[in-house]
């Protein structure tokens, strides 16, 4: 349930929100005149321009002490997320039209619930108070329970019952502020201020008092090795180019190899394994020679009791089972984790970079080591169009037959993997758009796909997936992108797009949905790949493989 304060929330800092060069420790003190190195904010305002979230003006100026807009705010919320792919709803705001310059931050960040309007107005050029800015800032990267947090707080003017206190308090126990004296929660709250809060919130070095700078990766020496580790993962672990999963796959390890580690960044190691250099998650590899650490494991557990998805924009790692404990990094949105054991109210002992460490479980879903991450769901396959409706036509392909073949071949391996399966439809009837989202909705399912072939322009080719941000737009776009990347690799059609777009099946079914188009049949050669034997079978399998890999952990 929202706080009806809470809809009066935010805006922001940037004046130009453009990518700014990087550059080294002397040009930041320069970067803005009005921001020295002395200033109480100058790391964390360096921080967002060198990550292109905010610059400052065409006169060199980042006006650090002049109150913020709402507008202001969903542009640098939505870069920070790095969710700024363009609106293509209906407005929600009357006083936001289509052509306001920051149209699409505003809807985006009011889709993702970090704020919304009063009254179907936005008010996008108000200011914003220093409490609405604790609000705005836990939400967007602490998640929606932020505003739960239990535990009373050190400033002499926020009361137990004051509605920000929640949100108050989950920044403090992230050491994104420090809770004493004044907090003045009904005051203007400042460009540097909201700065300081949304980077600390996006870099864990950088906390109140710390520019960040004592806590760098080490340089690649090319030959130092810190310690050696074994690969603990129950499926091939995958080594990246770079510390990060939208890095391309460079090949993958076993379970029990060994590697060599040559540094951290982050949650990502930096390792020599058969295949060369390249980097892996921390979470499945472990420290085997003890180089590198000086922990006594004996009294820990040998196996993991649970697995926990990070479902949190960031999450604390900290050395002990307290926010008071020190912090050893952070978790990233649908990062995982072994579960050791639990302790201490919410707190769970987790392996980290290959030592021990403790989390919130708050911020996790949780479930059995080695469990299906889909096995048990409820997802509804919708096969598009049916007996009157033949739905796209070329090169001797009707989409109604298609498309049903593969959603029966798709029903038929879901239920494989334990998945309880409901279709739209499973022969050639018709069931309308409305039909299709009230299955979808009585089903109270937990994902729904729906299967599309395209017709254009002949030149018109590829896959292509859809998803609405009308209800869970992150997930939505998440499945639709794990769908849409097997479809390319696995029926070898090409990449055309995923995207935004208001289907009415997709937009209207509340839970994560996405609507995936095979290809085009009037264009030769993807209508000659859906002629060949096997097609639909191959068709079939990449939807599955996606939707495991939108579930999987």
């Amino acid at each position: 349930m929202k706080t009806n304060i809470f809809a009066v929330l935010a805006s922001a800092l940037i004046l130009a929100v453009l990518p700014v060069a990087g550059g080294n420790t002397a040009e930041a003190v320069d970067r803005y005149s009005d921001v020295g190195s002395g200033h109480w904010a100058a790391a964390e305002i360096e921080y967002l321009a060198e990550e292109g979230v905010a610059t400052g003006d065409a006169s060199g100026n980042f006006r650090p002490n002049e109150s913020l807009t709402r507008a202001q705010a969903s542009i640098m919320i939505t870069n920070a997320l790095n969710e700024q792919t363009p609106y293509a709803g209906s407005p929600s705001f009357s006083d936001v039209d289509a052509g306001y310059w920051a149209y699409d931050s505003i809807e985006r960040a009011a889709q993702l619930d970090i704020f919304q309007g009063s009254n179907g107005n936005f008010n996008p050029g108000g200011n914003i108070e220093k409490a609405q800015v604790a609000a705005v800032t836990a939400r967007a990267f602490f998640g929606e329970d932020s505003g739960d947090a239990a535990g009373t707080v050190d400033y002499e003017d926020i009361d137990d019952d004051f509605w920000a206190k929640g949100y108050i308090k989950t920044l403090v126990d992230e050491d994104i502020i420090e809770d004493s004296g004044q907090f003045n929660p009904n005051e203007a709250a400042t460009r540097a201020e909201f700065s300081a809060y949304i980077a600390r919130a996006m870099n864990g070095d950088i906390q109140d008092g710390n520019d960040g700078s004592q806590e760098q990766p080490p340089e690649d020496t090319g030959s130092e090795i810190l310690y050696e580790g074994v690969v603990d993962a129950s499926t091939p672990l995958n080594v990246r180019s770079g510390p990060g999963t939208e890095n391309h796959v460079l090949y993958t390890l076993q379970d029990g190899s060994t590697i060599d580690v040559h540094e951290r960044t982050g949650s990502w190691l930096k390792i020599d394994g058969h295949g060369g250099e390249g980097y892996v998650h921390g979470n499945y590899v472990t420290n085997v020679d003890e180089v590198d650490s000086d922990q006594d494991n004996t009294d820990k557990p040998a196996d993991p009791i649970l697995e926990g998805k990070v479902t949190a924009s960031t999450l604390m790692v900290r050395e002990g089972p307290s926010a008071s404990n020190d912090s050893l990094g952070r978790l990233s949105r649908g990062e995982t984790v072994k579960i050791y054991e639990e302790t201490n109210g919410s707190w769970v002992l987790i392996k980290y970079n290959g030592d021990w460490a403790y989390t919130h479980s708050g911020y996790l879903d949780e479930r059995e080591p080695g469990e299906s991450g889909m096995a048990g769901k409820t997802i509804v396959i919708d096969a598009g169009h049916g007996d009157h409706d033949p739905g796209a036509q070329g090169n001797g392909l009707i989409e109604k037959n298609i498309v049903l073949d593969v959603a029966l071949r798709v029903q038929s391996k879901l239920e494989n993997e334990g998945v309880n399966v409901v279709m739209t439809r499973d022969d050639d009837t018709f069931v309308s758009l409305s039909g299709r989202v009230n299955i979808a909705e009585r089903a109270d399912a937990d994902s729904f796909v729906s299967i599309h072939a395209n017709a254009a322009t002949a030149s018109a080719n590829g896959a292509e997936t859809f998803y609405d941000s009308s209800h869970r737009a992150r997930e939505s776009r998440e499945l639709a992108q794990s769908i849409q990347d097997r479809l390319v690799r696995e029926t070898d059609m090409g990449y055309r797009r995923v995207a935004d777009t208001g289907f009415y099946v997709i937009r209207n079914t509340t839970m994560p949905s996405t609507l995936i188009e095979l290809g085009f049949l009037t264009n030769t050669h993807d209508a000659n790949r859906m002629k060949q034997s096997g097609y639909e079978n191959k068709a079939a399998q990449a939807v599955v493989n996606g939707i495991d890999d939108y579930y999987s952990w």
